[in-house]
C-alpha cells in the first residue's frame, strides 16, 4: 500500500481476490460507500489499484475504541447500508457454496496461515486438529443463509469514519452471503480491539447484549461462531 497524496495506490499478486475487489469496490463506490476507483492495471502477474484515499479514522482508532456504542453506529449504519442493497445486482457470490470451494481451496493448497489463527482453533487443545478437520466440520454444519451484500472482512481497520460519512475498504471477499459473515466479524474484531490483542491499550470487555442491540439484530450465536470460523481458512 503506497499513498501519494490524496490517492492510495494498492498492489497484491492477481488473484480472483483482486477481481473481486475491483469490481465491489466500482459498485460500492457508485453508492457512496467505498473511496472511488481511479485506475486498474495488471502487469506481470501484479494488480496494480489506484483509489482515492478515505478521509477521517479507522474505526479501530483509540477515539473510538473508547466510545464503542458511538463506534456500533456508526458500523450498523454501514451494516444496514449494505445490507439494503439490492442482491439481484451485487456482482460478486459470497454463498456458501461458493465460498467453500475457496476455502477447500486454501487448504488443499496449503495457503491457511496456521501463525495468525485462534490458539483455541487448531492443536492438541484447539477444537480441531487441523484445516481439513474444521473444512469438513464448515462443510456439515451450513447454516440457513439469509442473503444480503456484504462486505465479507467487516473489521475495525476496514472502515473509515470522517465524521459525517464512513468508507469501507479492503472488500476483496464480499458479495452476496448471509448478514452474519459481517457481524460475525465485526464482533471478533470489536472484542478483540478492546481487549487491546493489537498491541494496543485495554478499553474493556464487549457488552455482548449492547452489540446486537446497535446493530437491530437477533443474535445467533450459532452462525457467529460458523462465521468466525470459516474466516480461520482465508
Amino acid at each position: 500500500m503506497r499513498v501519494y497524496g490524496d490517492f492510495v495506490l494498492k498492489i497484491q499478486p492477481l488473484s480472483l481476490e483482486t477481481d473481486n475487489e475491483y469490481k465491489l469496490l466500482e459498485f460500492f463506490a457508485q453508492r457512496n460507500l467505498a473511496p472511488q476507483v481511479i485506475a486498474r492495471e495488471v502487469v506481470d502477474g501484479e494488480d496494480y489499484l489506484l483509489m482515492e484515499k478515505c478521509r477521517g479514522e479507522m474505526l479501530c482508532d483509540s477515539k473510538y475504541l473508547r466510545n464503542p456504542r458511538t463506534l456500533l453506529e456508526i458500523a450498523g449504519t454501514v451494516l444496514h447500508n449494505l445490507w439494503n442493497l439490492d442482491v439481484s445486482l451485487c456482482p460478486v457470490d459470497m454463498t456458501l457454496a461458493n465460498k467453500l470451494k475457496l476455502a477447500e481451496y486454501n487448504v488443499t493448497h496449503g495457503l491457511v496461515d496456521l501463525d495468525n489463527v485462534d490458539p483455541s482453533t487448531f492443536g492438541i487443545n484447539g477444537r480441531f486438529a487441523n484445516p481439513e478437520k474444521l473444512l469438513a466440520w464448515l462443510i456439515d454444519n451450513q447454516p440457513r443463509e439469509d442473503l444480503v451484500v456484504t462486505h465479507g472482512d467487516f473489521c475495525l481497520p476496514n472502515v473509515f469514519f470522517d465524521g459525517k460519512l464512513a468508507k469501507i475498504i479492503d472488500v476483496g471477499r464480499g458479495g452476496v452471503a448471509d448478514r452474519y459473515q459481517d457481524v460475525a466479524l465485526l464482533y471478533r474484531s470489536l472484542r478483540d480491539n478492546l481487549r487491546g490483542c493489537y498491541g494496543g491499550e485495554y478499553f474493556g470487555e464487549l457488552g455482548e447484549k449492547t452489540f446486537f442491540s446497535a446493530l437491530g439484530i437477533t443474535p445467533n450465536w450459532d452462525k457467529t461462531d460458523y462465521y468466525i470460523l470459516l474466516d480461520e481458512l482465508f
